[in-house]
């Protein structure tokens, strides 16, 4: 009996083994930055049941990892990355053609960006199936930055940036530059993901390759798995407000002929609805605070009362630019991007069961009345 329980013990052991299948680190290919595209006349084939091997398949995407080059990284050499391309029918195959040329393994728990064409968002199966997969797949990191390229992908990944060694954290650095100056909306993959899950609505940010060097600045809007609109880019900081993404940035005014720089560093809001007489009613309360930053204003040059009118004319600024860009996306975008579905479900269920079913079409009728007030809190980005 005694012999039996440790055999017994003995093969357990084989199968419970937590290690038998690891990879060790440097067996790893650390890719940071997915990029894909669409290739032209490229489509998946079909036809008759028959036997079906990987040779038989067409290929669709133009898939590019980047890659840290550990050895450039260390050394400190002008190049921290390598790329590796295929042309594939899919992220899979692209991984299965790609690792058969690799002395490592594709590791994709680290990656930060996956940038995809504006041609992938023209096709809604494809772009459909790519961010299934990369949802599913539990090797891709959820919190990877998703930004949709208007431009080449070739281009972008021959780009060599001049402040650092490695693309992907370049491109992460202009992309966290532009989400602070409120350029951007800023969306991850589990972002991304929910959001098409929950209405076929999503938003991304875009990405342009600049001669050498990149510009990371607007919003696309993506509607039934396809690209739908560009939002206009004087709408994006009330977008982002709106959406409670802001997180800063510079809003300009004209005093008395000089314009001043009014720093956003923490905002506010109240957001009440209501069903009033069977149409949709918003009522807005919106606060910023920040600071002057032109040095051409002292403490001695500026009364209170300046500080006031000041004030007054950064509120009504703000105030007509919410007011203009709920118009822009009632009239002109036509649908609700700016979460107030969501808001209102979550927060005004009663209000929202009446409407769920409809919700654009009450959305587009909405009214909103809007109050908005700016703080200025001191003269200078130092107390």
């Amino acid at each position: 009996m005694k012999k039996f329980l440790a055999l017994l013990i003995l093969l357990s052991s084989l199968f419970l083994s937590g290690c038998w299948d690891k990879i060790e680190i440097d067996e790893r290919a650390f890719v940071g930055g997915i990029y894909v595209d669409v290739l032209e006349g490229g489509k998946s084939k079909s036809g008759d049941i028959k036997s079906f091997y990987e040779q038989d398949m067409n290929n669709r995407l133009k898939v590019i990892f980047t890659i840290a080059n550990p050895k450039a990284i260390a050394g400190g050499g002008e190049e921290g990355f390598i790329t590796v391309e295929a042309e594939a029918d899919s992220i899979p195959d692209a991984i299965r053609k790609i690792g058969v040329r690799l002395n490592r393994t594709p590791f994709f728990a680290h990656a930060k960006v996956l940038v995809i064409s504006k041609n992938i968002l023209k096709d809604s199966k494809v772009f459909r199936e790519l961010i299934d997969y990369a949802e599913r797949e539990p090797d891709i990191n959820a919190q990877v930055n998703v930004m949709m390229l208007d431009g080449s992908i070739d281009e972008l990944v021959k780009i060599k940036p001049k402040l650092d060694i490695y693309l992907v954290t370049y491109i992460q650095g202009v992309f966290n530059n532009a989400q602070n100056l409120s350029y951007i909306v800023p969306i991850k993959l589990l972002q991304l993901t929910a959001q098409l899950n929950a209405g076929e609505k999503a938003y991304i940010p875009i990405i342009t390759v600049k001669k050498d060097e990149i510009e990371i600045k607007g919003v696309a809007l993506i509607k039934d798995n396809k690209l739908y609109k560009t939002v206009d880019e004087k709408y994006l900081r009330a977008f982002q407000y709106l959406n409670s993404q802001l997180k800063g940035g510079r809003k300009f005014i004209n005093y008395n002929g000089t314009s001043v720089s009014y720093f956003i560093q923490d905002n506010y809001r109240d957001l009440y609805v209501k069903d009033d007489n069977g149409k949709l009613k918003f009522i807005l309360k919106a606060e910023l605070e920040g600071y002057i930053e032109n040095n051409i204003f002292s403490k001695e040059q500026l009364e209170k009362k300046d500080l006031d009118k000041m004030e007054e004319i950064l509120s009504e600024s703000f105030k007509l630019e919410l007011m203009e860009t709920i118009k822009y996306f009632q009239e002109d975008v036509g649908a609700d991007y700016l979460g107030l579905e969501d808001y209102t479900r979550k927060n005004y269920n009663k209000v929202y069961k009446k409407f769920k079913d409809n919700w654009d079409e009450a959305f587009k009728e909405a009214e909103f009345e809007v109050e908005a007030k700016a703080f200025i809190r001191r003269i200078g980005s130092k107390k």
